[in-house]
């Protein structure tokens, strides 16, 4: 007999025809810079500039010195000067403006410095953006049109750093996380190896404190590089002269002129006309008022004499260049006429009249 056996026939599946893929290109590497490094050369930019703005700050020797176009008791002054935020300066600055002026310049270094390495690079951002936006709301704020003023632009070109850091970009705050847990960069992370959290906070104190060490540093030898402050010597000279019957070459209102006749009874005595070169000026104060004026020696020999008061805030301006200088908002007048030349001056500089006699010069009363 045959005997049939049942087999359990494998199920046969037809193979579907397989479908060849579509091959996608390959992706290309991104091109071009990555929009965090990219903000590299701005971070570069405002710490380098904050940096050199207080060594040169400290470096002035008219700086700290009461009378000079650049005292920062002057200039606080005017920054206060009908502006919203000149409440903060009278408060806190001008009772004590050498220290303020000090405190800010070696801040304003320091936070160039973590700037510019990537270190704390958010907090040293806030720092500079607060700084930025109270100069704006004083030194800058009757500038006009607004966006001439330059603090506003530091206020918005440190909001990138304030808000991501220096992520993406070469900084010691990226070396530091890198090199240490995650969490230890947390600010307020206690985690289980309480060694190896404490050794990244202290690595990142241990920076923080050599960068102060080398703010410090910097504003030293800054202070020691300046030198003595020292007035014109006509400047320091002026002294009350007493009624003279002898000739005179009496000035305009404009400054010094020429024309015979008597010397005033009330006329000051500057100096002699030897200490002031054909070029140079000086600043001496107002026999009126006390307020300060400044002298110019032309360079065809003429003399003239303007409020050294300026009409936008106040500041006592300086001569530079062969032109008056604002140190506070950079105003500059003319020299020969005391018209605004550029800036935010709304009016000219008040003229004073001054008389050169007999190898003298002298400040008449107006």
């Amino acid at each position: 007999m045959t005997e049939h056996l049942d087999v359990d026939a494998p199920t046969i599946r037809r193979a579907r025809p397989s479908r060849q893929r579509r091959q996608r290109p390959p992706r290309r590497a991104p091109t071009g810079v990555s929009p965090a490094l990219a903000l590299l050369p701005l971070r570069l930019f405002l710490g380098v500039t904050f940096v050199y703005a207080g060594i040169q700050k400290l470096s002035d020797p008219g700086f700290l010195h009461p009378g000079a176009p650049t005292y920062i008791g002057t200039q606080l002054t005017g920054f206060a000067s009908h502006t919203p935020g000149g409440f903060v300066l009278r408060t806190f600055a001008i009772p004590h403006p050498e220290l303020a002026g000090v405190g800010v310049a070696i801040v304003e270094i320091l936070i160039g410095l973590l700037a510019s390495f990537g270190l704390y690079t958010r907090f040293a951002a806030a720092a500079g953006m607060g700084l930025n936006f109270l100069l704006f709301t004083t030194a800058s704020w009757h500038t006009s049109p607004y966006f001439l003023g330059p603090d506003i632009v530091f206020t918005f070109a440190w909001l990138p750093f304030v808000l991501a850091g220096a992520d993406g970009q070469p900084a010691l705050d990226n070396i530091v996380e890198r090199r240490s847990p995650r969490p230890a960069s947390r600010p307020g992370w206690t985690g289980a190896n309480g060694a190896r959290g404490g050794q990244a906070a202290l690595t990142r104190r241990t920076l923080l404190a050599e960068m102060a060490g080398g703010a410090l540093a910097l504003a030293g030898i800054a202070a020691l590089l300046k030198g003595s402050y020292s007035a014109p010597a006509i400047a320091r000279g002026a002294k009350p002269k007493g009624g003279s019957g002898s000739a005179a070459s009496q000035g305009n209102a404009a400054g010094g002129g020429s024309a015979g006749g008597g010397l005033p009874s009330n006329a000051v005595k500057l100096g002699r006309s030897s200490q002031l070169g054909s070029g140079q000026a000086a600043e001496y104060q107002d026999p009126a008022d006390g307020s300060p004026d400044i002298l110019i020696r032309q360079s065809d020999g003429s003399l003239t004499a303007f409020s050294a008061v300026c009409t936008h805030a106040g500041c006592t301006v300086g001569y530079q260049g062969g032109e008056i200088v604002c140190p506070c908002h950079g105003g500059v007048y003319s020299a020969q006429t005391g018209q605004v030349v550029s800036g935010p001056p709304p009016a000219g500089l008040t003229p004073k009249r001054v008389v050169e006699q007999g190898g003298e010069i002298y400040a008449v009363p107006s």
